[in-house]
Parts: C-alpha cells; structure tokens; sequence
C-alpha cells in the first residue's frame, strides 16, 4: 500500500513536472514578449516620426532633436517598453536619439522574436547612420531584455560607447534564478529565445555605463554584478535605491546618464 502510494506521488510530481516545463516551452512568448499598442504618439515638436525597413517587416518609432550637436543615440527599450512613453525622456538629452519599436510593437509590424529583434537592431543603427551621420559618435542604450539587444548591436557594429540599465548575460541564466527547481541544462535546452551574448560582452567598447538597480526583482543585482565581472574595461556603474521599472527621470538614473551622454560627444 506505501509502495502504491509512493509510486502516484511520484508519478503526479513528474507529470506536474512535465506539464510545467511543457507549459514554459509553448508559452515563451507569452512570457518574453509584451507586445502593445501605440500609447499616445508624442507632440512635442523636437520629436518626429520616423520608419524603416527590416527585411520583410516595417518599423516605426521616433527621431528627438535630429538637428542637434552631439552623439548619435540608438536605445532599446524593455520587454514590456513601447516607446512612445519613453520619447520625452530624451529630449533634453545633448544628442539626437533614434527610438524605433521593436517588431510587433506599437505601429511596427511583425512578431516578435530574437532573430529577428537582433537583426532589426542593427538595421536600426544602419538607418540612424545613414540618416543623421556616420562622423558623429554612436551610443547604444539598451534597458532590461534592450540591454541584451544593445549587447549584441555593440558587438557587431562598434560604438564609441554604450549604456546598459539591469544588464544579464542570458535569458537562462535570469530563469534559472527564478525557476531553481528546473535543472539550468532543461532552462537552457527549452529556450527558443536565448538572447544569450555571454561571448559578446567582451567585445564591448571601454566606454560603458552600467545602471544597477539595487532592489531589481526582475533582473537580479547579482546577475548583473556577474555581467559586469566578463567586461574586459571596468565600466562606470551608477546605482539606485528601487526597482527594476523605475521611472527614468529618477534622480540616481538620469543623472549618470545625462553626464554620460554629454561626455560621448567629447571623446
């Protein structure tokens, strides 16, 4: 009878098992992606509409203070960012900033998904160039899941300089703090959407500013203190009191950033 009872709770726990794991394979984009509508398309008047052309899919976004002196500024929002809301931060930034959607976001269209979230990014960068100028100084800012894109982006098209806010080296190793009872192998062979850039986070540019959020729930402080150890230039890091979606205009964030930006342009 114990050996009968034994075998069903073992049995139960390895289809609750299966079933979890199951439910996290198919489920991933649900869970990666948060894809919304436009929220309001911003009036201030250094803020213009702008779109291109990623492969087969349109892209929409914005351009703030094309006319400026100073760098060329590309960022990559959160998973859960649509851009619009984020426009007036950067407008009183000392740099023309190119904020486009990722694809299935706002007016972009599309699915999305890291192959083609990691080749948007770099048409994006291609665009900006081309449109506001090669001569100027590239920064790439990357937030959250944006700062994996940035990753990947800096290491293929080489800016002068780059910012990362709660950066992590994978999807995977962000899961496996969350999800402890699944072996990290499982987590690893699971992911249809790994945004792992572990190798390419030596191949970062020397000037990079890293945003640690000290109470960060989502990305772990501790994984991003693991990112920041594989940089081969020890980065400037500036850290906050809060949580991972705290407002940008936040004392402790915007004015590293500020500072940083202003600095780009005299390099």
């Amino acid at each position: 009878m114990l050996k009968m009872t034994l075998l069903t709770i073992i049995s139960a726990l390895a289809l609750f098992y299966i079933g979890v794991c199951g439910l996290l394979y198919f489920m991933q984009e649900r869970l990666l992606f948060f894809p919304s509508p436009v929220a309001g398309y911003p009036t201030h008047p250094a803020i213009e509409p702008v779109s291109l052309r990623s492969g087969n899919v349109q892209l929409a976004g914005w351009v703030i203070n094309k006319d400026i002196q100073g760098p060329l500024l590309v960022y990559f929002g959160g998973n859960g960012e649509e851009l619009s809301q984020s426009t007036s931060h950067f407008v009183s930034l000392p740099a023309t900033s190119i904020l486009i959607n990722y694809r299935g976001y706002g007016d972009s269209e599309g699915k999305p998904s890291q192959i083609g979230m990691f080749a948007d990014a770099e048409a994006v960068v291609d665009f900006a160039q081309a449109a506001y100028g090669h001569d100027r100084p590239l920064l790439v800012f990357g937030r959250s899941l944006g700062s994996v894109i940035a990753v990947h982006t800096a290491a293929e098209k080489h800016p002068e300089a780059l910012i990362l806010m709660s950066p992590f080296r994978s999807v995977a190793d962000v899961a496996t703090v969350r999800y402890r009872w699944i072996p990290a192998a499982t987590i690893r062979w699971m992911l249809r959407h790994p945004f792992d850039v572990t190798t390419a986070i030596g191949e970062l540019p020397s000037r990079t500013l890293i945003i640690r959020a000290d109470e960060d729930r989502v990305i772990p402080p501790r994984e991003t203190d693991l990112f920041i150890d594989r940089l081969n230039t020890p980065p400037d890091i500036a850290r906050y009191l809060g949580q991972h979606n705290e407002p940008m205009a936040h004392p402790d964030i915007w004015r590293p950033l500020h500072a940083f930006v202003t600095n780009t342009q005299r390099h």
